[in-house]
């Protein structure tokens, strides 16, 4: 499922950019899709993903002046659909799926979204879910604008953090994020890049409020685990999806979450691999929605 923006610029000659797994949409030079003749544009404005292997997601990154889809403002991920029309400023663009099959160069990209075979491999991974506390109260209070420079900062941010340390970012779930760490191959070093990335995502969380003044909140669940990593996408720009029981888990983990009444819940499996034993509290064990077999949960101590 190659894709592809077909981009017309106010002022200039129309073009066309292929995307991968990732593009980015801005006006530096860095991104995927530079429009550096607008200066409408954010330095990172939106993101376009193809997250589960198969279907493509677009994320504003808040910016100012807003990313449309269908004359619609992107608040939560949107999910792209052939033929979708997205204005950023006044730059009119149409997303083109199946792009290699429209007679260009049949090199130039490869089929994204089909699973390579010769690359799927399980392996264990750390892995982190992080929710935001109180969204839909939120999308009830604010405005539409409030409420989409408010989340679209706070992917930009939370997912910088995870390029940085070495992590993926494997899908956005409306306000929700699930990435993982794999890098090392050492289920220590893993967890504990994990763990300090989640320590990081709750202090920037107290660090900010809602346009409204009302905390900003979230939860964060982090699992170790095996799953199942399809490479899909072009050469130069690979990227993985995640699947099994693992992930599954560390979802449910975050619901639990709720009822423990931790910011940070952490599975029995994941705290096994940390160092530091003394920092965790022992919340006994739990059967979580959908499985059989209890798990045990840890939180922070206080």
């Amino acid at each position: 499922m190659g894709a592809k923006l077909k981009i017309q610029p106010a002022t200039s000659e129309s073009f066309e950019v292929g995307i991968g797994n990732t593009a980015s949409i801005g006006r530096t030079r860095e991104n995927t899709v530079c429009l550096s003749f607008s200066p409408l544009v954010s330095r990172q404005h939106a993101l376009i993903r193809c997250h589960n292997g198969w279907q493509y997601q677009l994320i504003d990154l808040g910016s100012r002046n807003g990313t449309y889809v269908n004359d619609q403002r992107v608040v939560m991920p949107v999910t792209l659909t052939d033929g979708a029309k997205i204005r950023i400023a006044d730059n009119q663009m149409v997303f083109v799926e199946h792009a290699d099959e429209e007679g260009g160069d049949s090199n130039a990209m490869t089929m994204v979204g089909s699973v390579d075979h010769s690359v799927v491999e399980a392996r264990p991974v750390a892995l982190l879910v992080c929710d935001i506390r109180g969204f839909s109260t939120m999308s009830e209070i604010l405005s539409g604008e409030d409420l989409a420079q408010t989340l679209g900062a706070w992917f930009r941010e939370t997912g910088n953090m995870v390029a940085q340390s070495a992590g993926t970012i494997d899908k956005f779930i409306g306000d929700a994020m699930l990435a993982y760490w794999g890098v090392s191959g050492k289920g220590a070093a893993d967890c504990g890049t994990s763990f300090a990335a989640a320590k990081r995502m709750l202090a920037l969380a107290d660090s900010r409020t809602w346009p409204n003044g009302a905390p900003f909140k979230i939860a964060i669940s982090l699992h170790y685990g095996r799953v199942t990593c399809s490479n899909v996408g072009v050469a130069a720009d690979r990227d993985a999806t995640i699947i099994g029981d693992a992930v599954n888990t560390v979802f449910r983990l975050e619901a639990l979450s709720k009822e423990l009444n931790q910011r940070i819940l952490m599975s029995g499996d994941f705290s096994e691999q940390m160092p530091d034993m003394k920092k965790f509290t022992d919340l006994g064990e739990h059967t979580l929605k959908g499985k059989t077999q209890t798990v045990r949960a840890f939180g922070l101590v206080k």
